[in-house]
């Protein structure tokens, strides 16, 4: 990813005290993960309760 503040991605920080990440895949899934350097680690894809 090449900028995180990108609107269709929506990423936010979600834990801040394990450093981990959200992002948006649509209105049902968000992705969570870390960033370790310059890589990206997905770390889940769930579906997002409404």
């Amino acid at each position: 990813m090449s900028n995180l503040q990108h609107p269709s991605l929506r990423a936010k920080k979600y834990d801040e005290a394990r450093d981990v990440w959200q992002g948006r895949v649509d209105e049902d899934y968000r992705f969570y993960f870390k960033i370790e350097g310059d890589t990206y680690r997905i770390l889940a894809i769930r579906h997002h309760p409404k």
